[in-house]
């Protein structure tokens, strides 16, 4: 499925739906983009739909300066110090408040919606269960909610930015003992087939271009064990498909834009909630639970 292909194919279903296919910049109103294809176009990431190969090249290169720009964010101390502010953007006060939000979520689906879903060792006759936080930073949820929370056996961290991901063991403390560490991006991560019982993407989506996000999330369904889910957690905008915000190469979609992406990889929607108590100056915030199988 080519870049092109997939961008269609996202237009057509938010169009279908009577959804927005514009967006606009953060920070330049002066900036607005009739669709997302011509976003794309604007930043050399997508060719004309006949691709040359000189137009595939251009893009690859916008791609990779791109995903540069965003772990150069990142990995700069001082825009995001490794601690729970740094990797909430300076809203570290709302992380309690999240995880909350978080594990309420989980156990609903788990009581009421999903009981395959497997949490503890003891639920999947004593073979440990094991979960993957993407983008995981210094392992914010992984200490504050995977596996003490929810009872999780084990967790895989996945962070691209070396700074960071070094000081995820000091701070999960004797929890790490419980981690594994792998310092890539998601776009280059290959996770074993029926290894997870929940894979938790949490405000990072927006650093993964729609195809590369589309990619990622196949591989997760192959990841996924019998009952497990992929939860997506991350701010979403309602009036336009996407804010692009240029300072960290980073992109909010709308709830129907991220849905399209799950389904054209897949997953359908399980459960979905908005998380409550988040402050009115920041972007709503989904919980959406997906899974491959009906």
């Amino acid at each position: 499925m080519s870049d092109m292909n997939i961008t269609q194919q996202i237009e057509v279903a938010l169009k279908k739906q009577g959804n927005p296919i514009n967006g606009k910049d953060s920070e330049d109103d002066s900036l607005q983009y009739p669709s997302i294809t011509e976003w794309k176009r604007s930043i050399g990431m997508l060719g004309e739909e006949h691709d040359t190969t000189s137009t595939s090249v251009t893009a690859s290169k916008s791609r990779q300066q791109w995903y540069k720009k965003g772990l150069g964010y990142w990995d700069d101390e001082e825009t995001c110090p490794a601690t729970v502010a740094g990797m909430l953007g300076g809203f570290g006060r709302i992380s309690k408040c999240d995880l909350k939000g978080s594990a309420k979520f989980i156990t609903h689906i788990k009581s009421h919606i999903r009981p395959s879903l497997k949490l503890t060792s003891e639920e999947n006759g004593d073979v440990p269960t094991c979960a993957c936080e993407c983008g995981a930073g210094i392992g914010r949820v992984s200490k504050g909610l995977l596996l003490p929370l929810l009872g999780i056996s084990q967790c895989d961290l996945i962070e691209p930015s070396p700074r960071i991901i070094s000081s995820a063991p000091e701070y999960l403390g004797s929890s790490a003992s419980k981690c594994r560490f792998f310092c890539t991006g998601l776009q280059d991560f290959q996770p074993k087939a029926d290894s997870y019982d929940i894979i938790w993407m949490q405000w990072m989506i927006g650093y993964l271009t729609d195809d590369d996000l589309v990619h990622f999330l196949k591989r997760c369904v192959t990841a996924l064990r019998t009952g497990g889910i992929v939860v997506i957690k991350d701010n979403t905008c309602s009036q336009e498909a996407f804010v692009v915000d240029r300072d960290d190469a980073s992109t909010t979609r709308s709830l129907p834009y991220i849905i399209a992406i799950a389904e054209l990889a897949g997953l359908h929607v399980v459960h979905q909630q908005l998380q409550e108590g988040f402050p009115e100056d920041i972007f709503p915030v989904p919980m959406v639970a997906l899974a491959a199988d009906r």
